[in-house]
């Protein structure tokens, strides 16, 4: 399995190299310390890059729909004959947390939301779902869009192709919102963390049990490695997370009871 991450600068000032630099060199230091080899770590980026002996491959990117970087860096990799092993793609905000096998999938695994709704941040590809990717890109491009996952959902959901598409478990890609209906689904520990440290409601979800769940979903080895790249990152629950927290296992607490 190839680890694939994608760097799209852009003169959005979100997606600026100050903004981006970090998340970079943290995805790549974690992906080493996981054992990943350098050689299977592929990053592809719009410009020059080199850290940790991992040197990205520059190409052009499509800089209308910067969400949907990951599609335009799959269709370079397909339109070149470079995916010969399973791809796992996934965004520079989406921590994979421990060591885990791919899963079983048929031409792509994805996994949804809390809902049914795929979710675009974290997913695994083979070489059979290149026209998959073509049709999601084509749309993407025709549409002029700027954000993938609309998209996605269309086409993955499509007649012509959900019978090809796997609904991996949502461990490998637990995100901030339906938190506890995620971590609930989950194969444990957390495989994928899908969260940006220093957004505060997201560290204390996925650090600090802001959902009352008496468990982090991170591991001490990700969380020592994202507090040595974000300094000051918070070792307690704000006001608003103690209030969050009580009034979430608060309302679990009556809920059990009603089932009694």
């Amino acid at each position: 399995m190839k680890n694939l991450m994608i760097a799209n600068l852009s003169l959005n000032k979100r997606y600026s190299l100050q903004k981006i630099d970090t998340l970079i060199k943290a995805q790549i230091e974690n992906s080493l310390e996981l054992g990943w080899r350098a050689k299977d770590i592929i990053l592809l980026a719009n410009f020059d890059y080199r850290f940790m002996g991992i040197k990205s491959k520059k190409i052009k990117l499509n800089e209308k729909c910067l969400t949907g970087s990951k599609m335009f860096g799959l269709e370079y990799l397909f339109n070149n004959d470079m995916i010969k092993d399973k791809i796992w793609a996934h965004d520079l905000d989406c921590w994979q947390n421990v060591s885990f096998e791919c899963p079983k999938f048929k031409h792509v695994g994805i996994a949804c939301y809390s809902n049914s709704k795929y979710n675009g941040g974290s997913i695994f590809w083979k070489k059979e779902a290149k026209d998959i990717s073509d049709e999601i890109i084509r749309i993407i491009t025709k549409d002029k869009q700027n954000k993938e996952e609309p998209t996605l959902n269309k086409v993955l959901k499509s007649k012509e192709y959900k019978k090809r598409v796997t609904v991996v478990n949502n461990t490998f890609n637990v995100g901030c919102s339906g938190y506890v209906k995620r971590w609930n689904r989950s194969i444990k520990p957390i495989h994928v963390c899908h969260f940006h440290p220093y957004n505060q409601t997201a560290w204390e979800t996925h650090t600090l049990d802001r959902n009352g769940l008496d468990q982090k979903g991170i591991t001490d080895r990700l969380e020592a490695l994202l507090r040595k790249y974000y300094p000051g990152l918070a070792t307690e629950l704000g006001e608003n997370g103690k209030i969050a927290q009580k009034e979430r296992k608060e309302k679990r607490l009556v809920e059990e009871k009603a089932l009694l």
